[in-house]
């Protein structure tokens, strides 16, 4: 039962996974590009080349293409179900909640995929690059950040194609109202709580989401190949 899930799960996915996991492979790369050897195969030195500009300009794309890759997955592994309308898994003796967590860990072996791809290819970076005393390369620490990252992108999209457009659209439409709503909830609670009158509600919830120790710090975390 569960290998013919991660079977049907690559089956859906597999055109669309495939440039995720090729992208993967090559941020890292493309990364440090520049960084290598020099004209007549001369090592440059990191300093030169201000390694910390050089690196910065990339990190946002490692913690977008988690996100991405995630949806993808999360997105393709309903899409067999939504065509049949759930027929096939109302034919299968297993329990509903037994079916959904071994459809949502076939897809969590194909996470596997692009994050073995991106680890490679930042064991490959890292190689390539010859780094002055005090930088160290982190191939192992950046891989397993992008594992998590996507594994946590996987899940809540799992659980919203899981459901209803509907549902969808009510949940989504439900957290942007609230969002623009922040600023005037954030002034009707400080006129009658004198704390609110400097807090905006929408960003204190965002900041807490995101800061280190919330759910999604993996996504804002330090996604640095090379670092001190």
């Amino acid at each position: 039962m569960y290998q013919p899930m991660i079977f049907l799960h690559w089956k859906q996915a597999r055109l669309v996974l495939i440039p995720f996991v090729v992208a993967a492979f090559g941020l890292p790369l493309a990364s440090v590009q520049g960084l290598g050897a020099g004209p007549a195969g001369q090592t440059i030195s990191l300093g030169t080349y201000q390694i910390a500009n050089a690196i910065q300009v990339w990190l946002p794309i490692f913690p977008f293409l988690a996100v991405c890759t995630g949806a993808v997955l999360a997105l393709t592994s309903w899409n067999w179900d939504h065509q049949l309308n759930h027929v096939y898994a109302l034919t299968l003796p297993l329990a509903r909640w037994e079916y959904v967590m071994r459809k949502m860990s076939a897809g969590a072996m194909l996470v596997l995929l692009p994050a073995a791809a991106l680890w490679i290819g930042a064991l490959a970076a890292a190689a390539s690059v010859a780094l002055p005393p005090g930088l160290q390369a982190y191939p192992n620490q950046l891989a397993l950040r992008f594992l998590l990252a996507v594994l946590l992108s996987y899940s809540i999209f799992f659980a919203f194609a899981a459901g209803t457009v509907r549902t969808t659209v009510w949940v989504v439409s439900a957290v942007i109202l609230f969002f623009l709503a922040s600023d005037l909830l954030s002034s009707g609670l400080g006129l009658l709580i004198p704390y609110f009158r400097d807090v905006n509600i929408g960003s204190e919830i965002t900041a807490w989401f995101f800061r280190v120790g919330g759910p999604f710090e993996v996504f804002t975390g330090n996604w640095s190949l090379i670092d001190v």
